[in-house]
Protein backbone atom coordinates (compact mmCIF):
# COMPACT_ATOMS: atom_id res chain seq x y z
CA UNK A 1 0.00 0.00 0.00
CA UNK A 2 1.46 3.57 -0.73
CA UNK A 3 1.44 5.42 2.47
CA UNK A 4 2.10 8.80 0.70
CA UNK A 5 -1.74 8.91 -0.57
CA UNK A 6 -4.51 10.72 1.33
CA UNK A 7 -6.94 7.43 2.56
CA UNK A 8 -9.90 7.62 0.10
CA UNK A 9 -13.01 8.59 1.90
CA UNK A 10 -15.82 7.79 -0.64
CA UNK A 11 -18.35 10.73 -0.89
CA UNK A 12 -22.25 10.29 -0.32
CA UNK A 13 -23.95 7.66 -2.46
CA UNK A 14 -26.73 10.24 -3.20
CA UNK A 15 -23.67 12.90 -4.10
CA UNK A 16 -22.94 10.76 -7.19
CA UNK A 17 -23.51 10.71 -11.00
CA UNK A 18 -24.10 6.91 -11.73
CA UNK A 19 -25.88 7.94 -15.23
CA UNK A 20 -22.03 8.60 -16.31
CA UNK A 21 -18.95 7.29 -15.46
CA UNK A 22 -16.80 10.20 -14.65
CA UNK A 23 -17.15 9.61 -10.73
CA UNK A 24 -16.57 5.92 -11.22
CA UNK A 25 -13.46 6.60 -12.95
CA UNK A 26 -11.96 8.69 -10.39
CA UNK A 27 -12.77 6.61 -7.75
CA UNK A 28 -11.34 3.49 -8.95
CA UNK A 29 -8.38 5.16 -10.09
CA UNK A 30 -7.90 6.94 -6.32
CA UNK A 31 -8.27 3.32 -5.03
CA UNK A 32 -5.87 1.71 -7.60
CA UNK A 33 -3.28 4.21 -6.45
CA UNK A 34 -3.61 3.83 -3.08
CA UNK A 35 -2.89 0.55 -2.53
CA UNK A 36 -0.69 -0.35 -6.03
CA UNK A 37 0.64 3.08 -7.46
CA UNK A 38 -0.22 4.62 -10.42
CA UNK A 39 1.08 2.60 -13.14
CA UNK A 40 -1.51 -0.03 -12.56
CA UNK A 41 -4.77 1.75 -13.99
CA UNK A 42 -4.43 2.19 -17.63
CA UNK A 43 -7.28 -0.99 -18.08
CA UNK A 44 -9.64 1.25 -16.06
CA UNK A 45 -10.78 3.71 -19.22
CA UNK A 46 -10.21 0.86 -21.61
CA UNK A 47 -12.85 -1.54 -20.53
CA UNK A 48 -15.48 1.87 -18.86
CA UNK A 49 -15.30 2.55 -22.27
CA UNK A 50 -16.11 -0.92 -23.48
CA UNK A 51 -18.85 -0.84 -21.08
CA UNK A 52 -20.31 2.43 -22.34
CA UNK A 53 -20.18 1.27 -25.78
CA UNK A 54 -22.17 -1.97 -25.04
CA UNK A 55 -25.02 0.07 -23.22
CA UNK A 56 -24.82 3.05 -25.79
CA UNK A 57 -25.24 0.30 -28.86
CA UNK A 58 -21.85 1.47 -30.03
CA UNK A 59 -20.26 -2.66 -29.92
CA UNK A 60 -20.95 -4.38 -33.17
CA UNK A 61 -23.30 -6.82 -33.66
CA UNK A 62 -25.89 -4.91 -30.75
CA UNK A 63 -28.50 -2.93 -29.45
CA UNK A 64 -28.62 -0.18 -27.09
CA UNK A 65 -29.44 -1.38 -23.57
CA UNK A 66 -32.95 -1.01 -23.26
CA UNK A 67 -34.00 -2.44 -19.96
CA UNK A 68 -35.13 0.58 -18.14
CA UNK A 69 -33.66 -0.91 -14.44
CA UNK A 70 -30.78 -2.86 -15.70
CA UNK A 71 -29.11 0.12 -17.10
CA UNK A 72 -25.50 1.34 -16.68
CA UNK A 73 -26.34 3.16 -14.05
CA UNK A 74 -26.83 -0.12 -11.80
CA UNK A 75 -23.44 -1.34 -13.34
CA UNK A 76 -21.86 1.71 -11.99
CA UNK A 77 -23.05 1.08 -8.45
CA UNK A 78 -22.85 -2.31 -8.54
CA UNK A 79 -18.67 -1.75 -9.48
CA UNK A 80 -18.14 1.04 -7.41
CA UNK A 81 -19.17 -1.20 -4.58
CA UNK A 82 -16.93 -3.69 -5.65
CA UNK A 83 -14.13 -0.93 -5.86
CA UNK A 84 -14.78 0.06 -1.96
CA UNK A 85 -14.91 -3.79 -0.95
CA UNK A 86 -11.80 -4.76 -2.59
CA UNK A 87 -10.12 -1.25 -1.53
CA UNK A 88 -10.55 -2.17 2.22
CA UNK A 89 -10.42 -5.85 2.13
CA UNK A 90 -7.10 -4.90 1.08
CA UNK A 91 -6.26 -2.23 3.43
CA UNK A 92 -7.38 -5.01 6.59
CA UNK A 93 -4.80 -7.57 4.94
CA UNK A 94 -7.58 -10.60 4.92
CA UNK A 95 -6.30 -13.75 3.11
CA UNK A 96 -5.83 -14.34 0.65
CA UNK A 97 -4.23 -12.17 -0.49
CA UNK A 98 -5.52 -10.13 -4.03
CA UNK A 99 -3.08 -8.15 -5.72
CA UNK A 100 -3.46 -6.14 -8.99
CA UNK A 101 -4.21 -8.43 -11.10
CA UNK A 102 -7.03 -10.18 -9.31
CA UNK A 103 -8.24 -6.20 -8.70
CA UNK A 104 -8.60 -6.13 -12.30
CA UNK A 105 -10.31 -9.27 -13.51
CA UNK A 106 -13.22 -8.52 -10.19
CA UNK A 107 -13.80 -5.12 -11.88
CA UNK A 108 -14.27 -6.15 -15.68
CA UNK A 109 -16.21 -9.21 -14.18
CA UNK A 110 -18.59 -6.52 -12.55
CA UNK A 111 -18.62 -4.30 -15.39
CA UNK A 112 -19.81 -6.96 -17.95
CA UNK A 113 -21.87 -8.80 -15.72
CA UNK A 114 -25.43 -7.56 -17.35
CA UNK A 115 -24.56 -7.19 -20.87
CA UNK A 116 -26.49 -10.24 -21.01
CA UNK A 117 -29.68 -8.01 -20.88
CA UNK A 118 -28.32 -6.49 -24.45
CA UNK A 119 -30.17 -7.74 -27.91
CA UNK A 120 -28.60 -8.12 -30.78
CA UNK A 121 -28.53 -6.30 -34.38
CA UNK A 122 -32.56 -7.57 -35.19
CA UNK A 123 -34.02 -8.54 -32.09
CA UNK A 124 -37.11 -6.93 -32.61
CA UNK A 125 -39.21 -8.43 -29.88
CA UNK A 126 -39.41 -6.93 -26.70
CA UNK A 127 -36.87 -5.61 -24.33
CA UNK A 128 -33.57 -7.06 -23.32
CA UNK A 129 -35.40 -7.78 -20.06
CA UNK A 130 -37.00 -10.30 -21.48
CA UNK A 131 -33.93 -12.31 -20.87
CA UNK A 132 -33.40 -11.97 -17.29
CA UNK A 133 -33.44 -15.32 -16.42
CA UNK A 134 -30.81 -16.41 -18.34
CA UNK A 135 -28.83 -12.88 -18.91
CA UNK A 136 -25.78 -14.34 -16.83
CA UNK A 137 -25.34 -17.01 -19.27
CA UNK A 138 -25.06 -14.30 -22.23
CA UNK A 139 -23.23 -11.84 -20.29
CA UNK A 140 -20.66 -14.92 -19.83
CA UNK A 141 -20.79 -15.65 -23.43
CA UNK A 142 -20.88 -11.61 -24.99
CA UNK A 143 -17.50 -11.06 -22.66
CA UNK A 144 -16.00 -14.15 -23.91
CA UNK A 145 -16.48 -13.09 -27.35
CA UNK A 146 -15.45 -9.67 -26.66
CA UNK A 147 -12.25 -10.88 -24.42
CA UNK A 148 -10.73 -13.20 -27.17
CA UNK A 149 -11.02 -10.27 -29.71
CA UNK A 150 -8.64 -8.95 -27.25
CA UNK A 151 -6.24 -11.91 -27.17
CA UNK A 152 -7.03 -12.43 -23.96
CA UNK A 153 -5.68 -15.79 -22.38
CA UNK A 154 -7.91 -18.46 -22.29
CA UNK A 155 -7.90 -18.97 -18.73
CA UNK A 156 -8.25 -15.36 -17.73
CA UNK A 157 -11.59 -15.33 -19.59
CA UNK A 158 -12.59 -18.60 -17.92
CA UNK A 159 -11.99 -16.62 -14.59
CA UNK A 160 -14.56 -13.99 -16.00
CA UNK A 161 -16.86 -16.15 -17.42
CA UNK A 162 -17.18 -17.64 -12.99
CA UNK A 163 -16.98 -14.18 -11.93
CA UNK A 164 -20.12 -13.18 -13.82
CA UNK A 165 -21.70 -16.67 -12.82
CA UNK A 166 -22.06 -15.84 -9.09
CA UNK A 167 -24.34 -13.11 -9.83
CA UNK A 168 -27.63 -13.06 -10.18
CA UNK A 169 -30.19 -15.13 -7.42
CA UNK A 170 -30.06 -18.62 -8.68
CA UNK A 171 -26.58 -18.84 -8.76
CA UNK A 172 -25.29 -21.17 -6.07
CA UNK A 173 -21.85 -20.37 -5.56
CA UNK A 174 -20.90 -23.31 -4.18
CA UNK A 175 -21.66 -25.11 -7.62
CA UNK A 176 -19.06 -23.44 -9.51
CA UNK A 177 -15.86 -24.35 -10.51
CA UNK A 178 -13.51 -21.88 -9.33
CA UNK A 179 -10.48 -22.40 -10.23
CA UNK A 180 -8.57 -21.25 -6.98
CA UNK A 181 -9.77 -20.11 -3.43
CA UNK A 182 -8.60 -16.36 -5.32
CA UNK A 183 -11.28 -16.78 -7.75
CA UNK A 184 -13.75 -18.25 -5.36
CA UNK A 185 -13.29 -14.78 -3.21
CA UNK A 186 -13.42 -12.69 -6.13
CA UNK A 187 -16.73 -14.66 -6.85
CA UNK A 188 -17.89 -13.90 -3.66
CA UNK A 189 -17.23 -9.98 -3.71
CA UNK A 190 -18.81 -10.12 -7.00
CA UNK A 191 -21.76 -11.25 -5.88
CA UNK A 192 -21.98 -9.13 -2.81
CA UNK A 193 -21.21 -5.84 -4.79
CA UNK A 194 -23.67 -6.95 -7.25
CA UNK A 195 -26.95 -6.96 -4.58
CA UNK A 196 -25.42 -4.18 -2.26
CA UNK A 197 -24.59 -2.36 -4.69
CA UNK A 198 -28.75 -2.50 -6.07
CA UNK A 199 -30.09 -2.26 -2.47
CA UNK A 200 -27.79 0.68 -1.34
CA UNK A 201 -29.36 2.78 -4.67
CA UNK A 202 -30.82 6.09 -2.88
CA UNK A 203 -33.63 5.58 -5.46
CA UNK A 204 -34.22 2.17 -5.19
CA UNK A 205 -37.63 1.65 -3.70
CA UNK A 206 -38.72 4.17 -7.05
CA UNK A 207 -37.35 1.98 -9.36
CA UNK A 208 -39.32 -1.41 -8.07
CA UNK A 209 -41.96 -0.81 -10.01
CA UNK A 210 -39.51 -0.75 -13.22
CA UNK A 211 -37.99 -4.10 -11.83
CA UNK A 212 -41.10 -5.83 -11.35
CA UNK A 213 -42.14 -4.94 -15.03
CA UNK A 214 -38.79 -6.61 -16.08
CA UNK A 215 -39.45 -9.69 -14.34
CA UNK A 216 -43.06 -9.89 -15.96
CA UNK A 217 -41.59 -9.43 -19.51
CA UNK A 218 -39.44 -12.55 -18.84
CA UNK A 219 -42.26 -14.45 -16.55
CA UNK A 220 -44.20 -14.03 -20.87
CA UNK A 221 -41.47 -14.38 -23.23
CA UNK A 222 -41.29 -17.74 -20.70
CA UNK A 223 -44.63 -18.52 -21.20
CA UNK A 224 -45.13 -18.62 -17.60
CA UNK A 225 -48.49 -18.82 -16.22
CA UNK A 226 -49.87 -16.07 -13.91
CA UNK A 227 -49.81 -18.33 -11.30
CA UNK A 228 -45.77 -19.90 -11.51
CA UNK A 229 -44.62 -16.01 -11.23
CA UNK A 230 -42.50 -15.51 -7.80
CA UNK A 231 -44.30 -11.74 -7.92
CA UNK A 232 -47.87 -11.49 -9.48
CA UNK A 233 -47.85 -7.63 -9.03
CA UNK A 234 -45.80 -5.18 -8.01
CA UNK A 235 -47.12 -4.58 -4.91
CA UNK A 236 -46.16 -8.20 -3.96
CA UNK A 237 -42.50 -7.55 -5.22
CA UNK A 238 -42.82 -4.68 -2.81
CA UNK A 239 -44.43 -6.49 -0.10
CA UNK A 240 -41.51 -9.28 -0.24
CA UNK A 241 -38.27 -6.92 -0.44
CA UNK A 242 -38.04 -6.44 3.29
CA UNK A 243 -37.97 -10.66 3.68
CA UNK A 244 -36.03 -11.02 0.70
CA UNK A 245 -33.01 -8.47 2.41
CA UNK A 246 -34.13 -10.21 6.04
CA UNK A 247 -34.27 -13.64 4.81
CA UNK A 248 -32.57 -14.62 1.75
CA UNK A 249 -30.01 -12.15 1.63
CA UNK A 250 -29.04 -12.46 4.85
CA UNK A 251 -28.21 -15.92 3.75
CA UNK A 252 -26.90 -15.07 0.56
CA UNK A 253 -24.12 -12.65 1.73
CA UNK A 254 -23.31 -14.60 5.56
CA UNK A 255 -23.12 -17.87 4.23
CA UNK A 256 -22.09 -18.17 0.39
CA UNK A 257 -20.36 -14.93 0.66
CA UNK A 258 -18.73 -15.27 3.95
CA UNK A 259 -20.48 -12.06 5.23
CA UNK A 260 -17.38 -9.94 3.06
CA UNK A 261 -20.05 -6.89 3.22
CA UNK A 262 -18.10 -6.20 6.50
CA UNK A 263 -15.06 -4.44 4.55
CA UNK A 264 -17.60 -1.91 3.02
CA UNK A 265 -17.31 -0.36 7.06
CA UNK A 266 -14.34 2.18 6.54
CA UNK A 267 -11.59 1.11 8.21
CA UNK A 268 -10.48 4.74 9.48
CA UNK A 269 -14.38 6.65 10.56
CA UNK A 270 -16.36 3.24 10.81
CA UNK A 271 -18.58 4.23 8.77
CA UNK A 272 -20.54 1.86 6.53
CA UNK A 273 -22.70 4.29 3.96
CA UNK A 274 -23.61 1.32 1.92
CA UNK A 275 -26.02 -0.69 4.78
CA UNK A 276 -26.90 2.92 5.65
CA UNK A 277 -28.41 3.38 2.75
CA UNK A 278 -30.48 0.32 2.52
CA UNK A 279 -31.99 0.64 6.33
CA UNK A 280 -33.16 3.97 4.60
CA UNK A 281 -34.14 2.35 1.79
CA UNK A 282 -35.95 -0.42 3.51
CA UNK A 283 -37.15 2.17 6.03
CA UNK A 284 -38.90 3.77 3.18
CA UNK A 285 -40.06 0.46 1.52
CA UNK A 286 -42.21 -0.34 4.64
CA UNK A 287 -43.92 3.07 4.83
CA UNK A 288 -44.78 2.33 1.34
CA UNK A 289 -46.36 -0.93 1.95
CA UNK A 290 -48.38 0.32 5.20
CA UNK A 291 -50.08 2.90 2.14
CA UNK A 292 -51.05 0.27 -0.10
CA UNK A 293 -55.08 -0.79 -0.44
Amino acid sequence: MRHDVTFPVLPDLSTLDFSRTTDLRNLTRERIHHLFGGNEDAYIDEFVDATEDFFAGRQSGFQPMDTPYHDITHTLQATLCLVELLHNRHIAEATPRLDAGHFKLALIAELFHDIGYLKLTGDTQGSGAKYTHEHEKRSCNFARAFLEQQDWPSNDIKTIENLISATGPTANLSRIEFDSEIEHELGKMVCTADYIGQMSDPNYPDKLEVLFNEFKESYQYQGLPENEWPFASYEQLLKGTPDFWGIFMQKKLSVECSDLRRYLKHPISGENPYLESIEKNLAEIQKRITRLP
